[in-house]
């Protein structure tokens, strides 16, 4: 009878060990599970190697909105006289984010372009002064606007110009300035198609 008593010992070890065993699986399993739902896809991306877009069209305002945070010229307006502002560091050379329609239409001489859009947007280290020609005799200036602060734009911009109805190859030609100064740091030019409808 002794003997009975030894299995019924030795049993319940086993049982316990096998007990232990399924519990050690099973919080190896979760922690598997955990690695794989939470570390691996650090390790795939990494926190380096993803950087937030910065898309500066999704900061602009419909037309309709007030324009808030942004100062808002009207393309008759005298020159700005802006804020003092913190000096900024010139961007790398030849860095000048333009924003802005490239085909404007106009109903007549006289009246504004309603699809007529400049900015100068805030990522944009320079104040800048812009002006349209034609892309066939460039001393044809339509239009020159006032010195653009970071962070402003022109709409519904007019011509200065007497032309025929017709369309017309245009270049917007930027000055661009380091705020405060006025020696010209370099130049960027855009084609533009203006269209006179009568």
């Amino acid at each position: 009878m002794n003997s009975g008593i030894k299995n019924g010992k030795s049993g319940d070890k086993s049982f316990k060990k096998l007990l232990i065993g399924i519990a050690a699986f099973s919080v190896g399993l979760i922690l598997i599970i955990l690695t794989v739902f939470v570390w691996i896809p650090e390790i795939k991306y990494g926190k380096d190697t993803l950087q937030q877009v910065d898309d500066p069209a999704a900061s602009l305002y419909d037309e309709k909105d007030s324009g808030a945070g942004r100062e808002v010229l009207k393309a008759d307006d005298p020159d700005p006289t802006p804020e003092p502002e913190p000096v900024i560091e010139k961007v790398s050379d030849g860095n000048f984010q333009v924003t802005m329609s490239t085909e404007w239409n106009y109903q007549n001489i006289s009246t504004p372009a309603e699809d007529s859009y400049v900015e100068n947007s805030v990522s944009n280290s320079y104040e800048t002064v812009f002006t349209v020609v034609l892309a066939e005799d460039e001393a044809f200036k339509i239009y020159e606007s006032p010195r653009m602060p970071v962070g402003s734009f022109l709409k519904e911009i007019p011509i200065k110009a007497d032309l025929e109805p017709g369309s017309y190859d245009c270049i917007v030609k930027y000055a661009l300035y380091k705020p405060g100064e006025d020696t010209e740091a370099g130049t960027v030019r855009v084609s533009l198609k203006l269209n006179i409808l009568s």
